[in-house]
């Protein structure tokens, strides 16, 4: 039996770093609902899923399969590589997309969020990237008419040339 399973508290000795400012986020989100079924806090709790409960119980079961693999040093190097490729994968399609009309910068964004699951570099460039967005929807919410005109203004214009260069490609 792990420490983890004697105390409850779901979280692993060696899960996280010292002295991490983000606090622990290896743990697992609910007990298992197939075991006991017949007591009233678990029916409680099966209860509160709602209509969620689906996609939150396989969140639950790949939280739980993401603590078993961090158990060993090679599954904790095993998670790394894989989230690198699917974060990289990820944003490598959406650079592809880029030109073309459509969400080209929201899917290098969830790239970014699949990296920054495991790297600290990628958690810190997406927070920069979340508050100079959020600075900018300010400015341009906030700012006089001439602000929002040229902002929307600019915005049609990449639009138009990166509209303009696909269609130039693809000619």
């Amino acid at each position: 039996m792990r420490d983890s399973e004697a105390d409850g508290s779901g979280v692993t000795p060696d899960s996280g770093r010292l002295g991490s400012p983000q606090g622990d986020f290896r743990r697992v989100a609910a007990p298992d609902l197939a075991a006991g079924a017949g007591s009233e806090p678990e029916a409680d709790l099966r209860g509160a899923l709602g209509p969620g409960g689906r996609w939150r119980r396989i969140a639950d079961r790949l939280l739980g399969w993401r603590e078993r693999l961090y158990a060993t040093r090679i599954g904790r190097f095993g998670v790394k590589i894989v989230v690198a490729f699917a974060g990289t994968l990820v944003i490598a399609v959406g650079v592809v997309l880029l030109p073309l009309p459509g969400p080209g910068w929201l899917i290098i964004l969830g790239g970014l969020a699949i990296l920054a699951m495991e790297f600290h570099w990628a958690r810190r460039l997406l927070k920069f990237t979340k508050r100079q967005l959020q600075r900018w929807t300010r400015l341009v919410r906030e700012g006089s008419w001439l602000v929002r005109i040229v902002s929307v203004g600019g915005l049609l214009l990449v639009v138009g040339a990166a509209l303009l260069l696909s269609l130039r490609m693809l000619a």
